[in-house]
């Protein structure tokens, strides 16, 4: 039996016979690539899978706050503990990559992170804020391997970067986290550093061991909080010294966040495969170029806003030009 031909086939079709838009729809329809009943309802289905597991879970921690008075510290406890055995139980029974499997092990991974809090919230141990969500991460990340599910990959790298984040942006000189640097030299520079690394790493390593194993949109996602955190360190590069007399932090923040955007366009270079990488790297290279704007043209406040618009406007222009030349070149030496 013959495959149906694949949209980029079907739009080669197109370029090379030169069809307008009226013959582009009638090729379509002739070849019955337009999406039918059934695949409309299996991306229905997936949507409210989705959306499904997602109330089930945030309901667990509303049930848990909303009814934090009427239940008794071990009835809260009790509660969360069951129902963490719960569903690794049905993983269990259920296996991934079945759906169910699936769904159970995210909702433990949330789970865990509701015991987390509700330890924090009772005992009142003292611990900050990034602590919580870096626990949350390193004891859910054996459930997010099991599951082998891109949602569960998704909610513990957002997990995992909201406690950089909050480790990055509050600075708090104290936890087990500080346990690996010196609490003295350890600056945020220090940390944002870090944090882009370590995300960077993160995409490089799905890249690098099989770029099919983990969907594309889970490694953009990485890259995307990696170079957050490139542009968090490249902005203070720029203003936290004082001309061209700054210190070594600032020169480590300038220095890392130019070696992390030229990596990862040289990467995408040598790749040819995606150009979002490119987008990415640019969009913080232009956001950087701002800052320095910015500071070099300070106390001429009404020329440096006409500066930096043109900035932008010249940037993003001959930026975006050259990723969709880049990306037609791409897909057609890959068609």
């Amino acid at each position: 039996m013959q495959s149906r031909p694949t949209r980029a086939e079907l739009d080669r079709l197109a370029r090379h016979y030169a069809l307008d838009p009226k013959e582009s729809a009638t090729l379509l329809d002739l070849a019955a690539a337009r999406p039918g009943r059934s695949e409309s309802q299996t991306f229905l289905a997936r949507i409210f899978r989705y959306t499904g597991v997602l109330s089930l879970g945030a309901n667990l921690l509303f049930f848990v706050a909303a009814n934090w008075s009427r239940i008794a510290l071990f009835g809260r406890f009790a509660l969360l503990e069951i129902l963490l055995v719960a569903f690794v139980v049905l993983a269990l029974i259920k296996p991934p990559p079945r759906v169910i499997g699936r769904a159970a092990l995210l909702l433990a991974f949330i789970t865990t992170g509701a015991l987390l809090a509700l330890f924090g919230q009772t005992y009142q141990t003292g611990a900050d804020a990034y602590e919580l969500f870096l626990g949350w991460a390193l004891l859910g990340l054996p459930l997010v391997v099991a599951a082998q599910w891109s949602a569960t990959s998704a909610a513990w790298i957002c997990v995992l970067d909201l406690a950089l984040c909050l480790f990055c942006g509050f600075d708090p000189h104290g936890g087990f986290l500080w346990l690996l640097f010196d609490g003295e030299r350890f600056t945020t520079a220090h940390a944002l550093l870090f944090a882009s690394a370590l995300n960077i790493s993160l995409w490089a390593v799905f890249e690098w061991l099989d770029w099919r194993a983990v969907p594309q949109w889970v490694r953009r996602l990485t890259l995307f909080f990696g170079l957050c955190f490139v542009s968090w360190l490249g902005f203070i590069g720029v203003f936290a010294g004082k001309g061209w007399d700054s210190g070594p932090m600032e020169w480590l923040a300038i220095a890392g966040s130019t070696a992390a955007i030229a990596g990862i366009a040289i990467t995408a270079f040598v790749q040819r495969r995606d150009v979002y990488p490119l987008a990415l790297a640019l969009g913080s290279f232009v956001f950087i170029g701002t800052c320095w704007i910015g500071r070099w043209m300070s106390g001429t406040n009404e020329v440096v806003f006409f500066v930096m618009a043109l900035w932008l406007l010249i940037a993003s222009t001959l930026g975006g030009r050259g990723l969709v030349l880049l990306s037609n070149a791409w897909r057609g030496a890959r068609e």
